[in-house]
């Protein structure tokens, strides 16, 4: 059966999350830092689906969607809405954590913060990087299923 985001959040909510903490990971610029032990210990509570991405996604996000694009240069964004933030990266070097990029597909925003200038954001966030992303975590999500 598929779900609606609203149907999911109402779950998630029903799970014994602390809506404090979910209603930050889910709307706000959180967390500030990397290494903040309540938002790793609530995302990878029951209300969350986690997927191991393969070498082959691995390299594309880093290759493909956060890298520097000389031919594509961002206008300042107005948005109507507030995000909403779904889908959340958590990206890995030497298994430690690096960096986080929450993402929301519906208005086309993101939020991201990394312990080091690796990953690349100054251009990213055009129309296809969202659409090959959705089709990537659809990818995922329907092989949970």
């Amino acid at each position: 059966m598929n779900k609606s985001k609203e149907e999911e959040m109402g779950e998630n909510n029903s799970k014994s999350i602390d809506n404090g903490i979910f209603d930050k990971i889910f709307f706000d610029n959180y967390p500030e830092k990397v290494n903040n032990a309540i938002f790793y210990k609530t995302i990878n509570s029951h209300g969350f689906s986690k997927f191991e991405l393969s070498q082959k996604d691995i390299e594309y996000i880093r290759d493909d969607i956060f890298l520097e694009k000389s031919s594509v240069k961002m206008f300042e964004n107005v948005y109507a809405c507030a995000p909403q933030y779904r889908d959340i990266l958590i990206f890995k070097k030497n298994k430690k954590i690096s960096g986080i990029a929450k993402i929301c597909l519906s208005c086309r925003q993101f939020y991201l913060i990394s312990s080091k200038k690796e990953i690349q954001t100054e251009n990213f966030g055009t129309e296809e990087d969202y659409k090959s992303l959705e089709k990537l975590f659809e990818t995922y999500k329907k092989n949970k299923n």
